[in-house]
């Protein structure tokens, strides 16, 4: 290989490296990864409860009221405060968020009200209970994925 086109890869690959870097997730330094890495912890701890509750509900795990009354107090406190974690509109390449969420506020806030209200609604007494009381607020998650969320890329291996 010629000592020219040598420095011509040499070169296209440092730009590539270049525009690599820089549509890299944002660091914690940079201020806006702050508050979208909270926001990504508040839904992975409603996701934790949410894996509780339905393994229970499945029959996966055994039903424990106790288990089920701190998955169902976490839920309440993680689903009041999703309006305060998302009132500004950050994005940040880790997020699976919609900027659809920033246009249509209104319609997101009502949304994260009913997924409050249905996390309060929550029967935890009994696994019957539980059975009755759950679809709601699965349905309530759900819907709003459906709208604001975008679907995380699912790993391939083939």
């Amino acid at each position: 290989m010629s000592l020219r086109l040598f420095k011509t890869f040499a070169f296209l690959a440092i730009l590539a490296a270049l525009a690599i870097g820089s549509t890299a997730p944002a660091t914690a330094r940079d201020g806006i990864s702050k508050h979208v890495t909270r926001r990504m912890a508040l839904m992975t701890s409603q996701k934790a409860a949410m894996d509780v509750l339905a393994g229970m509900m499945a029959g996966r795990t055994a039903f424990d009221r106790d288990k089920a009354r701190s998955a169902r107090r976490q839920l309440i406190r993680s689903t009041g405060s999703i309006r305060k974690h998302f009132k500004k509109p950050r994005l940040d390449p880790r997020s699976n968020a919609r900027p659809l969420i920033w246009h249509a506020w209104d319609d997101f806030k009502a949304r994260a009200g009913t997924a409050e209200a249905a996390a309060r609604g929550l029967n935890t007494r009994s696994l019957p209970a539980l059975r009755r009381s759950l679809p709601g607020l699965m349905q309530s998650c759900l819907s709003c994925h459906e709208t604001y969320r975008n679907t995380p890329n699912a790993f391939i291996t083939h």
